[in-house]
């Protein structure tokens, strides 16, 4: 009997495999988007050796990375170190909108990119210079961000932000969030997504943050175990996936009123986004705290407005969009 299911498991996993080679062979540009997850549960080390680059080998991935002299003045400690992901075509528009409002307001806030940014005097790090400057690599980008973050840069802030290079955050408003939490607790924070899995993952349109004690564990166990923390297409189920093995799941970030600190979806998209897709339900109406944290996919100069609303004291601008005119 036990010879009898042990064919068995090898059926399953010629045929997972075949599955997978026929993906490769015959959907080459959509491979990595196509290749089962449940593949690496069954041999991981072996899948990402023959379908991806071996890109979370720390030796590879660190050689050449430089950073810019502003960087290099940050503190290395504080409440909150802020990286935002970003790549070439976005250096002329959403890189100084972020640049001129709320990412300055990090203890220590910098841009991860894969080639310097064109101003010299910008805060950035080239954490991506080894890594593919691909939709696919997402999940890696954000794994070794996290890992470069707390092992190479500073193991000493309280929490550690992740961000889209099209979302504005609300500084003042985090900041005090955060300060009624505890880093020294495995916190994951963000607008929590329903599909997929039992207690749901965070959105990484509206951004997530991990808790020191989060991302001390991701590093320490998980980012190197293709097991428990398996390649993923799309980044922030990814994430979820590998902290949910962990024993961490999303917190309920919303404000008293059940209102959401973290937002993914415009307004004009929520009509389109069905219930599947919010784990907390939503009441016609009502959506965004007062005290909202994040908002996703603002145009660059909505966030130059919005920021001047609620700094209205800050002054002129040190980097503005080629498009915006802050005269």
């Amino acid at each position: 009997m036990a010879a009898t299911f042990e064919r068995l498991d090898q059926v399953a996993l010629l045929a997972l495999v075949t599955v997978a080679a026929l993906n490769y062979q015959i959907f080459t540009y959509q491979r990595k988007f196509l290749m089962p997850a449940e593949l690496y549960t069954y041999f991981p080390a072996m899948i990402h050796q023959k379908f991806f680059p071996p890109t979370r080998s720390i030796g590879k991935l660190t050689p050449g990375i430089v950073h810019s002299a502003s960087a290099l003045e940050l503190p290395s400690t504080g409440q909150l170190f802020c990286f935002v992901e970003t790549s070439a075509v976005h250096y002329d528009d959403r890189v100084p909108s972020i640049a001129s409002t709320w990412l300055p307001k990090c203890d220590n806030g910098r841009f991860f990119t894969k080639t310097p940014l064109p101003n010299s005097n910008m805060t950035y790090s080239t954490v991506y210079l080894n890594l593919k400057d691909s939709y696919y690599d997402l999940f890696r980008k954000t794994t070794f961000g996290f890992y470069y973050s707390y092992m190479h840069i500073s193991k000493s802030f309280d929490w550690y932000l992740k961000a889209d290079d099209d979302t504005y955050f609300a500084m003042d408003h985090l900041k005090e969030y955060l300060s009624t939490l505890d880093p020294t607790k495995p916190l994951y924070l963000g607008y929590v997504l329903k599909p997929y899995f039992k207690n749901g993952y965070n959105s990484g349109g509206s951004g997530y943050i991990l808790s020191n004690a989060a991302v001390k564990l991701f590093v320490e166990k998980l980012y190197h175990d293709e097991y428990t923390c398996p390649y993923d297409w799309a980044e922030d189920r990814g994430m979820g996936r590998c902290m949910a093995r962990a024993g961490i799941f999303p917190t309920d970030t919303r404000d008293d009123k059940g209102l959401n600190r973290f937002m993914p979806f415009k307004p004009s998209e929520l009509a389109g986004v069905g219930p599947e897709w919010h784990y907390y339900p939503m009441e016609a109406g009502q959506y965004a705290s007062q005290k909202f944290v994040s908002l996703h996919r603002l145009p660059q100069d909505m966030m130059i407005s919005l920021d001047d609303i609620l700094h209205p004291k800050l002054g002129k601008r040190v980097y503005n969009p080629k498009f915006v005119k802050l005269d």
